[in-house]
């Protein structure tokens, strides 16, 4: 009777500190992804990206013997959809926590939700600021947030290039405002204003007429804060209506189908970058790059990996690395601790990540490249804003 008594005490104690989704072989986790929908390409990508990097850590025995499984929910990239699928993954699935979500609008849907239920959220698919400034305690950001992006293009285009009439071409809509802010903030302390401001709509198909707006100014720069085919529209059009300025774009737009959309439009086009290229004169970035890619086919074998999948594979190893810092006996605050102590934390792909109390923000830096014979050529090395 003794005996059962204490494997009853033991078995109640265990099932009252024991952790979500955290058991004695495994540790649950959820992500939220566009699988369907217009976006699929996107969503598909980036969860391959995530699944090889799991797949890979649970063939070589998983964190502190635990392997890793994820639930990946469909939401279209629809925030409405997000609401739903990720109440459904802490409440009913009850994930220890969520890696790598999806879309700027699914991940402000959810933030403040997974914020007030001490959920973990590790990586954002998204670029805007409003998730990481001001910061909150359970919600961890990783890429570069349209804010740091757009004084370091206004600061490149001013120091590196040495430009004067900059104007800013953006999309009517919170990332375009954000990235249009974020310009004008840094060129004020250069005694600058834009010398050209036009909004538009990404759905519209014919921006010949705004851009005989840009001809009247005659920039000798041009930021276009769009994404992938209204960007391309953007280049296309101003070039065949003779603008010569050098443009640069978003890091949204760094994938190779950017340059087949554009095709010989897209030469000279400069982007934004924060996954260093792995390019013949880095060694060290292309030794990791080819390491990352037969982690990457171990679970698709011949396949390319696209940016979106090198993003959903940063998430994973951002992820774990907080894992083993966290140690065996893991408790979601324990996971926050952990990934606090980041300090300019390089991985695989994941390159100079720091997070602290209060500091939210993950990445600081970012570089520049150029196309170049249709090949994305970096010009800088990382910079950050001083």
């Amino acid at each position: 009777m003794k005996k059962l008594l204490v494997v009853l005490a033991l078995l109640v104690a265990l099932f009252v500190f024991a952790e979500v989704g955290v058991y004695p072989d495994k540790v649950v986790v959820g992500t939220f992804q566009a699988l369907s929908g217009p976006y699929a390409v996107i969503g598909q990508e980036m969860s391959k990206g995530m699944l090889a990097y799991f797949n890979w850590i649970n063939k070589n025995n998983g964190v502190y013997g635990r392997k890793i499984e994820l639930i990946i929910a469909d939401d279209q990239l629809n925030p409405t959809k997000t609401v739903v699928e990720v109440k459904r993954l802490v409440e009913s699935d009850k994930v220890f926590a969520i890696v790598g979500g999806l879309g700027t609008y699914g991940c402000l849907a959810v933030m403040d939700y997974l914020e007030q239920n001490k959920v973990p959220f590790v990586y954002q698919g998204a670029g805007t600021s409003l998730l990481v400034v001001p910061p909150k305690r359970y919600i961890f950001g990783v890429q570069p947030d349209y804010t740091l992006e757009g004084q370091l293009i206004a600061k490149f285009f001013v120091e590196n290039l040495k430009k004067k009439k900059i104007g800013v071409i953006y999309m009517a809509n919170d990332v375009g405002k954000e990235g249009l802010a974020a310009v004008k903030m840094r060129l004020e302390k250069y005694g600058m204003k834009p010398a050209l401001e036009i909004a538009y709509n990404p759905l519209e198909t014919d921006y010949s007429a705004l851009a005989v707006d840009v001809l009247k100014v005659s920039p000798d720069a041009i930021v276009i804060y769009g994404f992938l085919t209204d960007t391309v529209r953007w280049i296309k059009t101003l070039k065949d209506y003779g603008v010569d300025a050098d443009i640069v774009t978003t890091y949204a737009n760094a994938d190779p189908s950017f340059i087949n959309l554009a095709g010989k439009y897209a030469e000279g086009v400069y982007l934004t970058g924060w996954v260093p290229l792995a390019t013949p004169d880095r060694p060290e970035f292309l030794r990791d790059y080819q390491r990352a890619v037969a982690i990457f086919q171990e679970s698709y074998p011949n396949q390319i990996m696209s940016s979106y999948a090198v993003a959903g594979f940063i998430a994973a190893e951002v992820f774990v690395e907080g894992l083993v810092r966290a140690g065996p006996d893991l408790t979601r605050e324990k996971l926050v601790e952990a990934l606090e102590t980041f300090n300019h934390w390089d991985g695989i792909l994941a390159k100079d990540i720091t997070w602290g109390p209060g500091l939210r923000r993950g990445k600081s830096t970012m570089y520049f490249m150029k196309i170049e014979n249709g090949i994305f050529t970096p010009v800088t090395d990382l910079i950050g804003l001083d």
